[in-house]
């Protein structure tokens, strides 16, 4: 199947790494909303410690544990590492799951080891790109 049957929009089928930097600045953006709107309120850690503490809480508290031990990061990274045995098509689409961890991993207390795969799948769309011209 060539790329050109790939059902997806003509940006990310043109120029998948500006279209991953795109949706990287996106959940970054979301990272950001729930950085500063879920985790770090003391008044939500305080209530989700109360007996009144709502039905999401422990999702929450698992996000926060997440996040301490690098999930995100790691998770990008390896997203990342594994675009380079996967043939075209799936390297895209994975490379894209790890720029959205990445960018998210960025803004969630995960920088050092999004980093790495932030770049490692911004590298991969760069070259899947290049061969295409």
């Amino acid at each position: 199947m060539s790329d050109t049957n790939l059902p997806l929009p003509r940006l990310i089928r043109g120029r998948p790494a500006l279209a991953a930097v795109i949706l990287a600045a996106l959940f970054a953006g979301i990272g950001y909303a729930l950085r500063y709107g879920l985790v770090e309120p003391e008044a939500i850690g305080n209530m989700c410690k109360s007996a009144e503490a709502v039905w999401w809480c422990p999702v929450r508290t698992g996000f926060i544990v997440a996040t301490e031990w690098n999930g995100l990061g790691y998770a990008a990274t390896a997203c990342a590492l594994l675009t380079l045995a996967l043939p075209r098509r799936g390297a895209v689409i994975l490379a894209f799951i790890a720029m959205a961890i990445g960018g998210a991993g960025l803004v969630l207390y995960n920088a050092t080891e999004a980093g790495p795969g932030l770049i490692l799948a911004l590298l991969r769309l760069a070259w899947i790109e290049s061969r295409r011209a």
